[in-house]
């Protein structure tokens, strides 16, 4: 019996010692699972919470994402701020826009000297400040007329002994703007600006020469004019081609010195326009934008007829200026912008500053 009982006990330490590493591999086996599943669900939550702040601004992002109809009205803030004639006003919509300009010029002109057969040379300053209210309303999304009346105040010195000075209206303007495409996101939009000029400034052709300052043209002329603008991420590109036709001013009898003695105007045939224009502008913010732009025109010659039957031509002129400007919002209502042009051609104003300041009213 005790030899049985020391087989059995001898046997079954025999087992224990056979089967004690397998349990403690199992042991150790289980603990390395456990710690591996632990590791992939720690994983798992840290990759969950990623995916909610990824959808959290996900969100944040679509709810200050602009709109179609936030993005036209920026495209109109940038618009306005170059000109007029890049905006339509919606349908039953009436703006007033006060414009305010100043041109400066200079010149040395040779004169005949006082005392001898010498010359002198004489400097000419002209200065020019023009203000102007404008109205435009909207007959329909994609019509809009308008009409512009100018106040104009000019002051021409020469030397220190010689200045003049003229207050009177300009010439008063009524256009009419078509849109002959809607307008899409991303897409061009294309703008036909015609425009009637009536000469009720101060004629350059019916006051005294030798003591007064013109303040309109003379002449009644008609204006085309296409504009173009394009969305270019994240500048807005801009541009026109424009004609100018003018019409002949007769029955003058204006003195000055004219060809072979003739001293009396009696005919003008102004010269035709070509002109053209291309910029960019950008939004800095939401209040700001800046915007820069070149002009460039072409005008063909003038004809003179002289009672006694003289006539004369002038020779062609060229324009250009470059420009560049800045808007700012001041209300949902009102925008100020100021643009500064410098003259590139004698034909052209030495120096320019533009400022207009435009209302918006819904009737």
């Amino acid at each position: 019996m005790m030899r049985r009982a020391g087989i059995l006990l001898t046997w079954i330490v025999a087992m224990g010692i056979f089967f004690l590493p397998a349990f403690t591999w199992a042991e150790e086996a289980t603990g390395k699972e456990q710690a591996a599943l632990e590791s992939i669900v720690t994983e798992l939550e840290e990759l969950r919470k990623e995916l909610a702040a990824l959808k959290q601004e996900t969100q944040v992002r679509d709810q200050l994402k602009a709109t179609s109809e936030e993005k036209a009205e920026e495209t109109e803030r940038i618009l306005t701020a170059v000109g007029q004639e890049y905006v339509l006003r919606r349908e039953g919509s009436l703006g007033i826009t006060y414009g305010a300009s100043y041109a400066y010029n200079d010149t040395d002109v040779l004169e005949n000297a006082k005392a001898g057969s010498g010359l002198t040379v004489d400097h000419t300053s002209n200065h020019s400040l023009s203000n102007s209210i404008s109205a435009q309303y909207g007959l329909r999304n994609y019509l809009t007329v308008n009409a512009a009346i100018p106040f104009i105040y000019k002051w021409d010195q020469q030397a220190t002994s010689s200045e003049r000075n003229a207050t009177d209206i300009g010439d008063i303007s009524f256009g009419l703007q078509w849109q002959p495409f809607p307008t899409s996101t991303g897409r061009a939009s294309y703008i036909l600006n015609t425009s009637l000029i009536i000469p009720s400034g101060a004629s350059p052709y019916k006051i005294d020469v030798e003591e007064a300052l013109s303040t309109g043209s003379g002449f009644y002329s008609a204006l085309a004019e296409l504009s173009i603008s394009k969305p270019i991420d994240p500048i807005m590109a801009f541009g026109s081609l424009s004609y100018r036709y003018t019409h002949e001013v007769t029955g003058l009898n204006q003195t000055r010195n004219g060809p072979n003695d003739a001293s009396a105007l009696k005919k003008v045939s102004p010269g035709d326009t070509i002109g053209a224009s291309m910029g960019i502008a950008y939004a800095l913010s939401y209040q700001v934008t800046l915007h820069l732009s070149c002009q460039y025109s072409h005008t063909t010659s003038y004809e003179f007829d002289w009672h006694g039957g003289e006539t004369n031509k002038t020779g062609t002129s060229t324009a250009a200026s470059v420009n560049i400007g800045t808007g700012w919002k001041l209300s949902p209502e009102t925008s100020a912008n100021i643009t500064v042009g410098i003259g590139m051609t004698d034909s052209t104003s030495d120096f320019t500053l533009s400022f207009s300041m435009p209302f918006d009213f819904t009737l």
